[in-house]
């Protein structure tokens, strides 16, 4: 059959690995992992389940690499920490490699917006200055989100707690970590890693210039708000090799600021793309809920556009793709090479069969109910169950980390 979007169906090549077409999943939230961080068979039945629907790659879900310095964010995050989390990612590699899709894994440090039930008793959260997120920790405080998930008992929300700088030192020491998390993704099989700096997390908390107001070389211009970031790409590349992807994600907004923008616009936009023009990465990952608002900013070009302009890089672009004419024109306009797809593949895990066919087709409803128990493929788990989850609201209890010791 032809496709009916020639673009959105080319191949393409990312670093050294060929691509059958541009369409990416994107890194999906779920908190379905064991409560120690390991990967499970339901999760490798949902990322199989998703690649034999027609994808180009798959990038997982943020996955934090090691238990240092606040970086676990939220409970049952999966983890690559272990030798425990390394075999259980493995099946999940290798059930998405039997459909023959390439699979990369987010790394992700929480910093300022990791759970405060994540973190030792005594230990304080970290992040680029001395400050408090407003925000509070989601998906754990509505009565929907309880019932999904077999919560019983109060449920309140919870609050991120106040964060201090980090030193030099331990900046250091945390692109060390990605490093040697990413050392073991590829020991798992992944074909690759994203390093999440975007959506809140601790990398776009030096991005950022409302949450960064350091005045070393850290902070104070875009320029030096990216170097965190270009040590972690360094630091991982050296881990990792030339053959294996690194791919870097950003945005304007966080899971504690869903309207943020970058002061400056499209300007500190093109300034973070001139800054990260010698990173050794192989693409950047646009995240935003519409690629093409600028939020702010006035300027015609979208971000994406912008950055990928300026940086000379492969352009990943995500937000408001929901169907195969959408998927298209990112690719068509130049605002990137490959589109990342989030919501419409958990309740619609042969979206990209489906645009690709060009029928008329009724989408559902985005619902978190779909990211609980979203379709599933019993080839690789019968019953599809979640691990019981025992979320307890009382912040003065912290968890038992001796799996990490």
């Amino acid at each position: 059959m032809t496709a009916s979007y020639p673009n959105t169906f080319s191949q393409f090549k990312l670093g050294r690995l060929k691509l059958k077409n541009r369409i990416v999943m994107a890194p999906l939230t779920r908190q379905s992992a064991e409560p120690d961080g390991t990967p499970n068979a339901e999760m490798a039945a949902y990322y199989a389940r998703r690649a034999r629907g027609g994808l180009g790659m798959i990038i997982t879900e943020a996955t934090f690499f090691n238990d240092e310095l606040g970086c676990v964010g939220y409970l049952s995050q999966p983890g690559i920490a272990t030798a425990k989390h390394v075999a259980g990612w493995k099946k999940v590699v290798e059930a998405v490699h039997a459909q023959g899709v390439p699979i990369i894994l987010q790394l992700m440090h929480g910093g300022r917006v990791s759970d405060p039930r994540c973190l030792h008793e005594g230990e304080q959260a970290v992040t680029a200055s001395d400050g408090q997120s407003p925000g509070w920790v989601l998906y754990t405080d509505t009565d929907e989100e309880k019932h999904n998930r077999g919560i019983s008992g109060a449920w309140p929300k919870v609050t991120f707690p106040p964060a201090r700088a980090l030193t030099k030192d331990e900046i250091s020491r945390i692109a060390d970590g990605f490093a040697e998390g990413a050392a073991r993704a590829v020991e798992a099989g992944f074909d690759g890693v994203e390093l999440h700096g975007a959506n809140g997390y601790l990398l776009y908390q030096f991005i950022h210039p409302k949450t960064n107001l350091r005045a070393d070389e850290y902070g104070g211009s875009a320029e030096n708000n990216v170097r965190f970031a270009k040590l972690v790409c360094e630091r991982v590349r050296k881990a990792i090799g030339p053959d294996k992807i690194i791919t870097l994600r950003l945005s304007q907004d966080g899971v504690d600021d869903f309207t943020g923008a970058w002061p400056g616009g499209l300007s500190y936009a093109r300034a973070v793309g001139r800054a990260l023009a010698d990173a050794d990465v192989d693409a950047l990952h646009w995240s935003s809920f519409a690629w093409k608002d600028n939020r702010a900013d006035d300027g015609e070009t979208p971000m994406p556009e912008a950055i990928r302009e300026t940086s000379g890089k492969v352009m990943i672009v995500n937000g408001g793709v929901a169907d195969g004419a959408d998927a298209e024109q990112v690719i068509a306009s130049g605002a990137g090479e490959l589109v990342a797809v989030g919501r419409p593949l958990f309740a619609h895990p042969d979206w990209p069969h489906i645009i690709r066919s060009g029928e008329n087709y009724a989408w559902a409803k985005f619902d978190r109910k779909y990211v609980i128990m979203p379709p599933n493929d019993h080839t690789y788990s019968y019953p599809p169950k979640l691990p019981r989850v025992d979320w307890d609201p009382d912040l003065s209890k912290r968890r038992n980390t001796d799996w990490m010791r």
